[in-house]
């Protein structure tokens, strides 16, 4: 993903809530996917398959995320402990919150990160305390949702949070707090999308979206300058694909 980001590309991501185990996670890596997020906010995820869909999305070479309930430190630290190379933070909705989540996301002495006894992360290959935190510390990602008003408002100080990497815009939450729930095309959530990239600009973050179901959608996200997309369900990859295969082969009979 950062790699991908620094040239200048645009990041893609899927999101898992049916998948249980690694060979989803090679998959996804297969297809081209440059993100995988572990959704433990809208599922609960076993911890066993959290960890088989980890070690295979590092070895597959699809940076793997893991998407928590809230900004609480502690399970964003056991999230990275068990091999995770970044954290999804839904409601950051202050600087505050932002800090927060950054704090726990960093090792010590700037930090609270816990420092494991062993580093998943390596695959299991030996590597001292030093060098896994400094590798650790330059490819961690730390996203943070705006997805409702009281976010978007605070945005600029928000992307102002020295550690955080990426605003991402949650367009169904987003449009669901204004009032306007299902308003894809609604010219307030790209008011706010504008708003976002433009906060991110300004302090050197990078901008993202999702909960856009149309291709068009997409596409004017990344037209406007979002460049980690979230593009991508697990479930929905199977039900459109099911469907498709269904649909061709009644058509032939």
């Amino acid at each position: 993903m950062k790699t991908r980001l620094a040239a200048g590309g645009v990041a893609l991501v899927v999101t898992t809530q049916l998948a249980r185990d690694g060979d989803v996670a090679r998959i996804l890596g297969q297809a081209g996917y440059d993100v995988m997020v572990i959704d433990r906010e809208h599922n609960q995820v076993p911890e066993d398959a959290v960890n088989a869909l980890v070690m295979a999305a590092l070895e597959t070479g699809i940076t793997p995320l893991i998407r928590l309930p809230d900004a609480t430190p502690g399970p964003i630290g056991q999230a990275l402990s068990a091999g995770a190379l970044g954290v999804v933070i839904p409601r950051v909705d202050s600087a505050a919150i932002a800090r927060t989540v950054v704090e726990a996301a960093t090792f010590p002495p700037t930090g609270r990160r816990p420092v494991p006894p062993v580093f998943p992360h390596f695959r299991r290959r030996p590597v001292t305390q030093g060098e896994a935190t400094a590798m650790l510390a330059a490819e961690t990602v730390v996203v943070g949702i705006i997805e409702t008003r009281r976010g978007l408002d605070a945005v600029d100080e928000i992307a102002a949070v020295p550690g955080l990497d990426v605003l991402f815009l949650g367009a169904s939450d987003l449009m669901a707090d204004l009032g306007r729930a299902g308003m894809k095309d609604d010219p307030v959530l790209w008011e706010a999308a504008e708003k976002v990239i433009a906060a991110c600009r300004r302090h050197g973050k990078t901008p993202g979206m999702g909960g856009l179901p149309e291709d068009a959608q997409l596409q004017r996200a990344v037209g406007l300058g979002m460049r980690y997309i979230s593009a991508g369900h697990d479930a929905a990859l199977l039900h459109s694909a099911a469907t498709a295969r269904v649909a061709a082969l009644r058509m032939s009979h």
